[in-house]
């Protein structure tokens, strides 16, 4: 089965997920809805007040799990920072799990299980990082920064060390002060 740059090879436990290229929304989403078929509520899922949506959302095991992938804008707009902040607490106290996963992020095995408590077989060859992307953390708010960081400081030690990877890159191809702010320069 091939959807929206996916590919899944394999049967039930045996599945290998190939994501083509860098992750996007439709691609994690096509990802999950592989990985836990009986469990996958939808895309695009209404929170309570009905205004706003989740990007998706799955339940296992009884629990539900709200999904985001949160491209540059979670970043860089502080309303928008409030507003992901008010949704989040709108699923914990309705007993949801919530998920945000950051576009500088891709998946792999080690990512489906850190963010998703899952386990499959995941090949994806583009990096992690800020490959290709020209939004940098120095273009984030002062919000985004500290969002930035504190995810960065959660993940996996291999894919924080690729992100640094990535940052110093982008800070020899552009200079240091239009890809990182001060406040993040202890980093690279």
């Amino acid at each position: 089965m091939s959807e929206r740059n996916v590919t899944v090879v394999g049967h039930d436990s045996h599945k290998v997920i190939r994501v083509e290229g860098y992750l996007t929304e439709s691609k994690l989403s096509k990802a999950l809805q592989e990985l836990v078929p009986d469990g996958w509520l939808g895309d695009q899922v209404p929170v309570t007040n009905g205004r706003q949506r989740w990007d998706m959302s799955y339940q296992v095991g009884g629990i539900i799990t709200v999904v985001e992938y949160d491209g540059d804008e979670h970043y860089r707009h502080s309303i928008k920072i409030k507003g992901d902040r008010a949704k989040d607490e709108v699923a914990r106290t309705q007993g949801c799990r919530v998920v945000r996963f950051p576009y500088w992020i891709q998946l792999d095995n080690l990512t489906l299980e850190h963010y998703f408590g899952l386990e499959a077989q995941v090949e994806q060859s583009f990096p992690h990082g800020f490959i290709t992307t020209k939004l940098f953390p120095a273009s984030f708010c002062e919000l985004g920064v500290e969002r930035f960081r504190a995810e960065l400081l959660a993940v996996p030690v291999s894919v924080r060390e690729a992100v640094i990877s990535s940052l110093r890159d982008r800070v020899a191809e552009h200079g240091l002060q239009y890809v990182l702010p001060r406040t993040l320069l202890d980093l690279v």
